[in-house]
């Protein structure tokens, strides 16, 4: 298998300069590569792959032309906000101190217009890649559908996120991926989802108070919500085993032994019956994040999720590597090849439904 090649960055263009200027393209604070992306976990058969890859060949072409005249206009917003910026930053500094300060202010606000604008422009062609691929690839494999980017957030609103019983206020919430439908009856979702976490005002999110996890949510049709048992992972942060100022309800324990060594269940633990209890090693099953949450390990052999039983939702939280690498388009400059990027999405899709499938081995024992 070839991998996709890497086209030559514009010449004379303020897009080819920035290529080669920013190195590898990252993705944010919380969800990014570090340059190495994860390797495709579970492999599909040939005849499996072939059809997939078939499938994701038209879609990419179009992709690409699309990328072309992202790239000419992209360019002149470039060049008009570098110059607008300088003419800005130079009559700010000759009016402060002269033509030194002037041509260095000149300078700067180019330089900061051309990077805000540059990450901006990334993004936006980022976000249209995923979306493309996923609405490909999902529905035929995993048979769940990609939720459109500008809907993900309104999933996930900190206001939401807060009846999870977290430690700390949610200030911020990026959404990754997420794709939902219906299972076995039930209606389901799983996302990758980042969180800062803010103080307890929750007015500005605290330095290196983000988490991310794999959200899994399997939902019981026509059921209400109610109060919410919340089982914490004893291996789990600091953050996570203090209890939010909220307060959460008192420590319980369920009498099995190794259970309880494993996990602490603040609410109801009857709900957690013999078959509940026992779909936990599914979950864990599926874990992959080490104790630093920035690198994957041996799956089974990460941190253990958070889990938030109500009347009608189960969700499950599984904390994931902050630099996953997962559905991770290449930038702009690099071709999207059909043969490279359909093994690995699909590798990451089959991933997020083997959280699912855990998510639903426990919400089936619960009715056990």
């Amino acid at each position: 298998m070839t991998g996709p090649a890497a086209a030559q960055p514009p010449r004379g263009t303020l897009l080819g300069l920035l290529s080669l200027l920013g190195g590898p393209h990252q993705r944010g604070r919380q969800f990014g590569s570090l340059g190495r992306p994860r390797q495709p976990g579970p492999v599909l058969p040939e005849g499996q792959l072939a059809g997939l890859q078939a499938r994701l060949g038209p879609v990419l072409a179009r992709l690409d032309a699309e990328r072309q005249s992202w790239v000419r206009q992209t360019e002149r917003e470039l060049r008009l906000a570098a110059g607008g910026a300088a003419l800005g930053g130079l009559g700010l500094g000759w009016s402060m101190g002269g033509l030194v300060t002037g041509v260095a202010l000149m300078l700067g606000g180019a330089g900061f217009a051309l990077l805000l604008l540059m990450g901006r422009a990334q993004g936006t062609t980022r976000e249209a890649a995923k979306q493309a691929i996923a609405e490909a690839l999902a529905p035929e494999l995993i048979g769940l559908s990609p939720v459109p980017p500008g809907a993900r957030a309104q999933r996930f609103t900190p206001e939401r996120l807060a009846g999870w019983g977290l430690s700390r206020p949610v200030h911020t919430v990026t959404v990754d991926e997420c794709l939902t439908g219906e299972r076995g009856g039930f209606k389901v979702s799983i996302a990758r989802v980042g969180m800062f976490f803010g103080n307890e005002n929750n007015r500005t999110a605290e330095v290196g108070g983000g988490a991310c996890f794999v959200v899994a949510e399997v939902t019981t049709p026509g059921a209400a919500e109610g109060d919410a048992t919340v089982v914490v992972p004893q291996d789990a942060a600091l953050a996570f085993r203090t209890a939010p100022s909220a307060g959460r309800p008192p420590a319980a324990t369920t009498g099995d032994a190794d259970f309880d060594a494993r996990y602490r269940v603040h609410g109801d633990p009857s709900l957690l019956g013999p078959e509940a209890r026992k779909a936990f090693a599914a979950l864990e099953a599926v874990t992959r994040a080490d104790p630093t949450c920035t690198r994957d390990v041996t799956p089974g052999t990460g941190l253990r999720p958070f889990v938030i039983l109500r009347p009608g939702p189960v969700t499950v939280l599984t904390p994931l590597a902050l630099f996953d690498g997962a559905f991770e388009p290449p930038p702009f400059l690099v071709a999207l090849d059909a043969a490279s990027l359909t093994p690995r999405f699909a590798s990451d899709l089959l991933i997020l439904n083997d959280h699912l499938a855990a998510a639903m081995t426990l919400t089936k024992g619960l009715f056990r």
